[in-house]
């Protein structure tokens, strides 16, 4: 009990930083997790889907620039204080890994009794996304994806993914008790280094993050459930890229605000995956990485905005 009100604490003083105060509840889905939702606001509807290692509150900065919409953070199966899925074993396929996203943004609409909803999603985040758009097109109006998308293909993949594929290495990392300085260094090597060196990612956030992996067992969750997405030597595991007959039936309209800094691929990669869907609009975001929307929170929540109320 004590972490987990150590982690609140946490979260409650990243969501006072940015002036956002949301409605909390738990919902039960099919597949026998009861996740965290958090809601903001009203209007237009949009389930927001984080990465990997992550919680809902990750989106706080732009939660705060968003108008006309009803925004709903989920902590993922796994995730913040959301239950995990999986059993034991968690996934031990990439295919039960599509399985699982295909059907996981269905049944949180099903669960908040919302017929259709856009999604926003970054990351790992997007593989839901995009894979759930495919499978249910009637139920995902719209899609904003906030940079980089697992299943995008990459021309360079970061060391730190490499490493975290190493066998036995992200099990034994996962059950290290985190530090502030290590903290620093992951959001740094995600494409975050300048929004540290601005205070954009400033102490309160730093302060959450490290209390998500510290006081939750976020980590040791997502690293059961995510086999095989890296390999040390090969890099993005081609399994997870996108067919192009599963990109053509996204047929909602999509959004990408694109850091051009994202070092998961920057314009080049991004400009490649625009052209695969068929109604698709890019927005290159100039110096931003791969969480664009704490770079330029009032740019991404304007543009997200404006696009959901057309």
């Amino acid at each position: 009990m004590g972490v987990q009100v150590n982690f609140r604490g946490a979260e409650e003083r990243l969501w006072r930083s940015v002036s956002v105060e949301p409605r909390e509840r738990f919902v039960k889905l099919r597949n026998g997790a009861t996740i965290r939702v958090q809601e903001v606001g009203e209007g237009s509807p949009i389930v927001f889907v984080h990465g990997g290692t992550n919680a809902g509150a990750s989106w706080a900065p732009l939660f705060a620039h968003l108008d006309g919409v009803h925004a709903i953070a989920i902590d993922r199966p796994g995730c913040g204080l959301s239950e995990p899925v999986g059993g034991e074993r968690g996934f031990a396929t990439i295919a039960e890994v599509q399985r699982f996203a295909d059907a996981l943004i269905v049944d949180v609409l099903d669960a908040l009794d919302l017929d259709q909803a856009a999604v926003g999603a970054t990351s790992y985040g997007g593989m839901f996304a995009f894979r759930g758009a495919a499978a249910h097109p009637s139920r995902i109006s719209r899609i904003v994806e906030y940079s980089w998308p697992v299943g995008a293909t990459m021309e360079k993949v970061p060391a730190m993914l490499r490493m975290s594929a190493i066998p036995g290495l992200n099990q034994l990392t996962a059950r290290i008790p985190p530090t502030r300085g290590a903290v620093k260094m992951m959001v740094r090597q995600i494409g975050l280094g300048a929004a540290l060196d601005n205070g954009k990612f400033d102490d309160t956030m730093i302060d959450w993050f490290l209390a998500l992996l510290r006081d939750t067992d976020t980590m040791v969750n997502e690293v059961r459930t995510t086999p095989q997405v890296f390999r040390p030597i090969a890099g993005l595991n081609p399994e997870v890229v996108f067919e192009p007959e599963l990109l053509a039936r996204v047929t909602a309209p999509v959004l990408l605000l694109w850091g051009a800094d994202d070092p998961n691929g920057g314009e080049r990669v991004a400009r490649r995956f625009t052209a695969q869907l068929p109604d698709a609009e890019l927005q290159l975001i100039p110096a931003a990485g791969h969480a664009p929307w704490i770079d330029e929170p009032a740019l991404c929540g304007h543009a997200t905005s404006a696009f959901l109320n057309r």
